[in-house]
């Protein structure tokens, strides 16, 4: 069984590639059961955790995959200097349940994220969309910005967050790129500024 951390989950999922991946993938017939949903009691005068558990398998028979993934979210866990999203990916092979690789769930579930967003900007926003907004500074926005530049001929980035200083943390990790990633503080100015 091969595992991924997250940076090999980084290395291995180029934007492009897995938009592509994505837009493939949501044509298919694929078997995707509701969420289990689970509250577990901390016991400890905390707040409970959430434990999601999320299968899905291709619709071919048999599946060529069968993919869970386990995440918990503890609210707590930043207070102990942790993510409060926590997890992994299982892939397992579908004809013989063999399990194939162990994923590191957060990176996965960003890039997998960032990557749909984009692919639906291709159906939803002009071919020419040169800027674009991001609203919020968590482990989400680089991702989210990686994936839509990517895609769009982006030149300029706004990042919008409650905590400013935030929002200009995650302007700085783009420093180098070919684009401007700027902090905004004014919302309904970026947001009204022209798209290209």
């Amino acid at each position: 069984m091969r595992i991924y951390d997250a940076d090999a989950v980084e290395a291995a999922l180029d934007p492009v590639r897995l938009v592509t991946a994505l837009r493939d993938a949501f044509r298919t017939d694929m078997s995707v059961p509701l969420r289990h949903h689970h509250s577990i009691p901390l016991g400890d005068g905390t707040s409970d955790a959430t434990l999601l558990l999320m299968p899905a398998w291709s619709g071919t028979t048999p599946p060529r995959h069968i993919g869970i993934k386990a995440v918990t979210v503890h609210p707590d866990n930043p207070a102990r200097g942790l993510p409060s999203v926590q997890g992994a990916y299982l892939l397992l092979d579908g004809e013989t349940g063999t399990p194939a690789a162990m994923i590191d769930g957060p990176a996965l579930t960003a890039r997998r994220t960032a990557a749909a967003s984009a692919l639906a900007a291709h159906y939803l926003a002009r071919e020419d969309t040169a800027r674009l907004v991001v609203i919020g500074t968590g482990r989400l926005a680089p991702e989210l910005i990686a994936a839509h530049a990517a895609v769009r001929p982006i030149t300029h980035v706004g990042v919008f967050g409650r905590d400013p200083a935030k929002a200009e943390a995650v302007a700085r990790t783009f420093a180098d790129a070919p684009f401007a990633v700027e902090a905004v503080t004014d919302l309904d100015r970026v947001i009204a500024a022209p798209t290209s």
